[in-house]
């Protein structure tokens, strides 16, 4: 897979309007093509309709396309915890920002579940999981989105009971997002016991280093992750879209770096 399908992260929340100019000139200086969607833009739309569509015409304007997007998270918005009074909203707020990113070409969606390490998780969670994918899917659908669940502080057996869930839909708009970091500092598979475990439902990737103690979201070096191994085992997963960075360091040396090691064969 070629380096044009690493998707750049921008913790775009932090760049103030007055700099977003000259920050897209200074990406494309670098060399990036494409960039991960953030969620601050969907709650930015709603607070003020017509920010998107202003902002995917600059993004067009400097050539950059937005194949890959973070869902809305946390507390209210992972899907597995939604109570009666929020899922409702919540969903009417995944879908109408999905709506929103088909039209910007977005490919993948990434969502957090919700599971935290140590905490069991009960059967009444993991119907709410299946219930609220199942209900978010239709506009994943009519959007040409696919739907990524994020691995996170889950156990194995956690992992893999997620992914039956996954292939239990059987539906080409439903898949998981591999977080490397993820894997490296909480999966007691390490990463490549979970990159194997996980493989044939990886359709997109966050890309990020740490040395095991923590998620540091660090830029490949700054770490532990032996991404020699771990780059070609990702590009010979059947229905990986795009990798994505997400470093919280998302500068020119970090974005070399990950180019680097994403060119590794």
């Amino acid at each position: 897979m070629p380096v044009k399908n690493l998707v750049h992260f921008v913790e775009w929340k932090k760049i103030p309007d007055a700099e977003l100019d000259q920050v897209l000139c200074q990406l494309v200086d670098w060399g990036v093509e494409a960039l991960v969607a953030h969620p601050c833009w969907g709650m930015r739309e709603q607070e003020q309709p017509g920010y998107l569509p202003e902002l995917n015409r600059k993004f067009r304007q400097a050539g950059l396309t937005t194949p890959a997007c973070h869902a809305f998270w946390g507390v209210g918005y992972d899907l597995g915890f939604l109570d009666d009074g929020q899922q409702m909203d919540s969903l009417r707020q995944h879908s109408d920002f999905l709506l929103y990113l088909g039209s910007m070409g977005v490919k993948t969606y990434t969502l957090h579940p919700g599971f935290r390490q140590g905490q069991p998780i009960s059967d009444t969670v993991w119907s709410n999981l299946a219930r609220n994918v199942e209900l978010l899917l239709p506009a994943a659908e009519d959007a040409g989105i696919i739907l990524a669940l994020e691995n996170g502080q889950e156990s194995a057996a956690d992992l893999e009971k997620m992914l039956d869930l996954i292939r239990g839909f059987k539906h080409s708009n439903l898949g998981l997002c591999f977080d490397s970091g993820h894997a490296h500092c909480y999966s007691d598979l390490g990463v490549s016991g979970a990159l194997n475990l996980c493989a044939d439902q990886i359709v997109t990737c966050h890309l990020h280093d740490n040395d095991g103690s923590g998620d540091q979201h660090n830029p490949p070096g700054e770490g532990s992750i032996e991404w020699k191994n771990m780059i070609p085992a990702l590009k010979q997963c059947p229905r990986l879209q795009h990798a994505e960075t997400e470093s919280g360091n998302w500068g020119e040396t970090s974005w070399r770096k990950f180019s680097e090691v994403w060119m590794i064969e």
